[in-house]
């Protein structure tokens, strides 16, 4: 603690500090990404969606890593089996790690992937080198390439939506399909500018561009047990452990506690914040977690 306090009184430390500082307010995500880091660590199968469990009533404290994985693996097989022509290449739209267009290939598809996340691309590029591969936001995305399939798996809700259907437009082969699982809201906003996405907003603009709705399904039931698995952990492991700390801190330095006393608040206030989305009962009122097929029309 007493380097902590000299470091605190030196005028060259505090300065190369604020270099520092500046330097990482630079940071970019698309360069360095912390979460791809974590969950490189924690699962195996390069997947970063919420997974699909089909007994929806499984309690939190009995989901291993394998179940959620698990989960995972199901969620992929539900779209490979809703993908009708098999024989046309396919583009995995925000495809993260590359785990489902891995699972695609493995089962006789043509996948590309798209990703504006350098670091992401870099992975791609390293472990699943068989992929096409395309470093840019879709909407900014130029090619000759045409699709039978373009899957938005949970990345619909971070495009536009209406570059999002010219795109997908501009891609699809004559009765090519979209097939989309993300979260939707209930609200009647069409701009597609807030996060999420509009429900209302999103049947508007499907019959806006002409598309047949295929099928859609509700499985904001299957996606739940992950949810309320991570909140059940932020409550009784995360928000401990932070208090514990605290207290900690507390009783063996008072005026570090003191001290930072502003930025500990700050700091909790945002992790309320982020941990509400996951709130399961939340979620369940403010949105749904849709499965939705659409179809090009043929020429």
């Amino acid at each position: 603690m007493n380097s902590i306090v000299k470091n605190l009184l030196n005028p060259v430390k505090i300065i190369r500090a604020l270099i520092f500082q500046k330097r990482q307010k630079k940071f970019q995500k698309s360069k360095s990404d912390l979460e791809l880091m974590l969950y490189s660590r924690i699962l195996k199968n390069d997947m970063l969606h919420y997974g699909y469990f089909e007994d929806i009533e499984t309690m939190p404290e009995d989901i291993a890593i394998n179940d959620f994985e698990n989960a995972q693996a199901k969620y992929c097989e539900i779209l490979l089996n809703k993908i009708t022509n098999k024989d046309e290449p396919i583009l995995d739209v925000g495809c993260g790690m590359g785990g489902l267009a891995a699972f695609l290939t493995q089962h006789g598809c043509t996948v590309d992937v798209l990703t504006p996340n350098e670091k992401q691309i870099e992975y791609i590029r390293n472990k699943h080198s068989n992929l096409l591969y395309y470093d840019t936001k879709y909407e900014d995305l130029v090619c000759d390439r045409k699709y039978g399939t373009v899957i938005n798996a949970e990345s619909l809700c971070y495009i536009n939506l209406e570059k999002a259907f010219l795109k997908t437009e501009a891609l699809l082969n004559p009765e090519g399909q979209w097939i989309i699982s993300d979260f939707f809201s209930g609200n009647n906003d069409r701009t597609g500018k807030k996060p999420g996405i509009s429900w209302d907003g999103f049947l508007f603009k499907v019959k806006e561009h002409n598309l047949e709705l295929v099928s859609q399904q509700d499985i904001t039931g299957n996606i739940l047990p992950l949810l309320k698995w991570l909140d059940l952990y932020v409550k009784r492991l995360a928000n401990p452990l932070v208090d514990y700390i605290e207290s900690k801190l507390l009783v063996k330095q008072p005026w570090l506690y003191y001290i930072t006393a502003e930025f500990r608040e700050s700091a909790k206030k945002k992790m309320a914040k982020e941990t509400a989305k996951i709130d399961p009962e939340k979620f369940i009122k403010d949105q749904r977690y849709m499965l939705v097929v659409l179809k090009k029309p043929g020429r």
